[in-house]
């Protein structure tokens, strides 16, 4: 009977330590988001700076809490370099680790460019943090969920995972609507039609317009 009453206790306290954990680790991700918002606000409601300087300033951030290999990876999908799905005829669609790395570059600029440029001067926002919660691991790693609300009226929901004892943006979801999902959508109609290589072309046709136009200005 000793032994059951002591298995019990040991089972209720490795259970509790386990809990404790993983709340500290959401709590983790919520502090992550809360202090990338402080430090993205604090720049765009700066009414001192320029649309321009706003851009130089916030893309060292973006850069540091967002994971875009991870976003790369989900957004190529069954397409990634690491996928096993079968493709059938469209087997020479399959990215290389090679091409899928030129694919995380171009589509990581090509993000900043796309989110960046609705900045403005006028830009001036407010965040609550509304819930943090736990979600499902996926291989084998934690993942967390932030929701916050924009200007008091818009719900936009951060998807996070801890690797290596960080936690990194991984997904954003504005009013429900998930980038990752958007973008595969999109470039998985395009792969259909196109290889790795004129996706990647077509990325980085986009990335230079956007530069070419930025000297012109």
């Amino acid at each position: 009977m000793n032994k059951i009453i002591t298995l019990c206790i040991s089972t209720v306290l490795l259970f509790t330590t386990a809990v404790n954990a993983h709340a500290n680790n959401v709590e983790q991700a919520t502090a992550l988001i809360d202090t990338a918002m402080t430090e993205s606000l604090n720049i765009i409601n700066d009414p001192a700076l320029t649309t321009e300087v706003k851009r130089e300033k916030l893309w060292p951030i973006v850069t540091s809490y967002f994971d875009f290999t991870l976003i790369s990876e989900l957004t190529l999908g069954k397409f990634s370099a690491g996928a096993t799905s079968p493709l059938g005829d469209y087997s020479d669609r399959r990215f290389t680790s090679e091409q899928q790395a030129e694919f995380t570059d171009a589509f990581t600029i090509h993000l900043g460019n796309l989110y960046l440029d609705r900045l403005n001067n006028d830009s001036k926002f407010s965040v609550l943090l509304t819930k943090s919660s736990a979600m499902k691991p996926i291989r084998k790693m934690q993942r967390a969920r932030v929701n916050s609300l924009i200007n008091k009226k818009t719900a936009i929901d951060y998807s996070l995972r801890l690797k290596d004892d960080e936690w990194r943006i991984y997904d954003v979801k504005v009013e429900g609507r998930s980038l990752i999902s958007s973008f595969r959508k999109e470039y998985s109609a395009l792969l259909l039609k196109k290889t790795p290589d004129e996706l990647l072309a077509l990325l980085n046709e986009k990335n230079l317009a956007h530069t070419e136009n930025d000297v012109e200005q």
